[in-house]
């Protein structure tokens, strides 16, 4: 007799809601008419108020936070030292990395930070369902430490820890230095499990090598290899109205990305590997 087979799960998460209004935009749509059931979104950043106002018309959309000190105005005075005299924070995830690396001291201005991005999004009705960061920030595990507490101070269950290992062949190819960040994070995802094990995640997150790159085809092989357990997708889709390179890389692939998620093929192919869609707020 053969055994019930193991149960898929996928959360297709987009990233950046609220970092402008075309971002927004595009992920609502990828979720009214995609596979997206969970987003995150980016508190300080200009459109995040405006996003805000469409959730309530999207009870099914997950909404977790995308803790961000690499880019737009602070919302703690504690954290001056993240930012220039005009209070706007320009950073690479490696430049916070290396700022915390060098300056330890600034931990506490990134931890309050986050702090105030976890407690503006809690202050507009809105109950995290997980946490995440702008450029991959909390997976240095100093950072993830702060995260980790401020998880716990919110009863917050769920943050991504990275752990990217795609299955088979096959796969769309990858830009080398992407592929290089996902190795790194896996190393630095499982230092951090092992220093929260209290707090959950997911068996793996995918994405990550392939970022502004998730296309119809990686996302038909996605639903034909995507192991028992959950697994988080990590997307950007939007639009690239109002955007420009000194802000993001991601500029026309928030659309493609879009089109991809929006695909009827991709839906089919993930309905009909009985691939469970949810979002943390449900696991």
């Amino acid at each position: 007799m053969r055994g019930t087979p193991k149960l898929r799960r996928a959360i297709i998460n987009a990233d950046d809601l609220g970092f402008s209004a075309a971002v927004t935009e595009g992920i609502l749509r990828a979720h009214r008419e995609g596979i997206v059931t969970s987003t995150t979104i980016a508190a300080n950043m200009p459109a995040a108020a405006d996003a805000v106002r469409h959730l309530a018309a999207l009870p099914g959309l997950g909404v977790g936070v995308h803790l961000n000190v690499s880019q737009g105005p602070l919302l703690s005075r504690q954290a001056e030292a993240l930012a220039g005299s005009d209070g706007v924070m320009r950073r690479s995830g490696a430049g916070v990395i290396l700022a915390c690396a060098c300056r330890p001291w600034l931990l506490a201005a990134v931890e309050a930070e986050y702090d105030a991005q976890i407690r503006w999004v809690l202050d507009h009705g809105i109950r995290p369902t997980h946490l995440d960061s702008h450029r991959h920030a909390h997976a240095f595990p100093p950072i993830f430490a702060r995260v980790a507490r401020l998880a716990r101070r919110y009863h917050i269950r769920f943050v991504r820890r990275h752990r990217e290992s795609l299955p088979g062949r096959g796969w769309p190819a990858a830009p080398g230095k992407q592929r290089r960040l996902s190795r790194l994070l896996n190393v630095l995802g499982a230092a951090c499990n092992r220093a929260a094990p209290d707090l959950l995640a997911t068996g793996g997150t995918w994405g990550v090598a392939h970022t502004g790159g998730i296309s119809e085809d990686w996302l038909l092989r996605a639903a034909q290899l995507l192991p028992a357990g959950t697994t988080e997708i990590m997307t950007h889709p939007g639009l690239a109205d109002g955007l420009d390179a000194a802000s993001t890389r991601l500029l026309e692939s928030r659309r493609a990305e879009l089109a991809a998620l929006c695909s009827p093929a991709v839906r089919e192919a993930f309905e009909n590997s009985e691939i469970e869609l949810t979002h943390y707020g449900r696991l």
